[in-house]
């Protein structure tokens, strides 16, 4: 299967292109930083950073990773089909800052699982590294993350990619081309959530489990009064979780099932794998905060058997940190 290249070897994931945003000039970290989650001014130049834009609100309005390509120059990746959108956003917010705001015709690949690194590296590419050539073109190819599961985003020019992938194919045999499918099994497994399927524009960043997204010392940004007003002083009152269910069992349910702790109604089903490993099948469930904390063990129906787990999303993958 697709997906199990993506946990023992590594997928190749074509994302297309439209969706890179070129932030440039001397404001540029400064204007990012109020508009994002996270500390994009501490990040390395090469390096990828994991971030959301928000409402005034704290809602979530679009998840993007944000690449420091050159000290005075980032570049904001977008799901494809919502680069305008978040261009537009940003644009709004732009008012005397000395900067440049633009699409870039770059195609992205997303290079996913533990060998990610090693395919790097068949190319004749350095894995520590961030950025090099192929075909004299430049390449970047920043490390981050699928939950427990390493992963490379690179960025190169579109004519490119083809060539790009054929030679990833030749040199590294654990390659394999996957979908938007397989990419839904292994960020099911590794507990990741995705804005339109596990939650949506009315959800905060704590109710989507991405607190790792945030930075809580950075000062102001848009929506950050909301944010840590939850962090220092309370608690959302609903949240997303890893979950894993017994193969068995899950064979009846889909996403959208209602799930119960002694009999009543506490939460249900948003992403439900369909591989089964090890006799398990992995999940994602948005539940009531008060349950994430006592995780007691959860059934597919009032009386039915309390065999679903609230599961750490890095222990059952077979598959090492980068």
């Amino acid at each position: 299967a697709e997906a199990e290249a993506i946990f023992s070897g590594v997928g190749i994931l074509h994302l297309g292109a439209g969706g890179a945003i070129l932030v440039r000039g001397p404001d540029a970290g400064v204007f990012l930083n109020g508009l994002t989650t996270n500390n994009v001014v501490t990040l390395a130049v090469g390096a990828l950073q994991p971030n959301l834009l928000c409402a005034t609100k704290g809602k979530i309005v679009h998840p993007v990773l944000v690449v420091r390509s050159k000290p005075e120059e980032f570049l904001v990746l977008t799901e494809e089909d919502a680069g305008d959108a978040v261009a537009v956003h940003m644009e709004a917010y732009r008012v005397r800052e000395a900067v440049e705001l633009g699409m870039v015709n770059l195609t992205r690949l997303d290079l996913c699982g533990p060998l990610a690194g090693d395919a790097m590296a068949a190319l004749g590419l350095d894995p520590r590294a961030d950025r090099g050539q192929f075909r004299e073109a430049p390449l970047l190819y920043p490390a981050h993350a699928l939950g427990p599961l390493p992963r490379r985003t690179v960025l190169l020019p579109a004519a490119l990619a083809p060539a790009l992938t054929e030679a990833l194919l030749a040199a590294q045999p654990a390659a394999r081309l996957v979908g938007l499918e397989a990419y839904d099994e292994a960020r099911t497994w590794a507990g990741v959530p995705r804005l339109g399927v596990d939650f949506d524009t009315d959800f905060l960043p704590a109710e989507a489990g991405l607190e790792s997204h945030l930075s809580h010392n950075k000062g102001c940004y848009v929506g950050q009064e909301i944010h840590a007003r939850l962090h220092f002083r309370g608690h959302p009152n609903r949240k997303l979780v890893a979950l894993r269910l017994p193969a068995t069992l899950a064979q009846g349910l889909a996403a959208g099932a209602t799930l119960y702790a002694e009999g009543q109604s506490v939460g249900r089903i948003t992403s439900l794998s369909r591989l089964e490993r090890r006799g398990q099948r992995a999940g994602i469930g948005l539940l009531r905060y008060q349950v994430t904390q006592e995780r007691p063990r959860l059934a597919a129906a009032p009386d039915g058997e309390a065999a679903i787990v609230l599961a750490p999303v890095a222990t059952d993958l077979g598959a090492p940190r980068a």
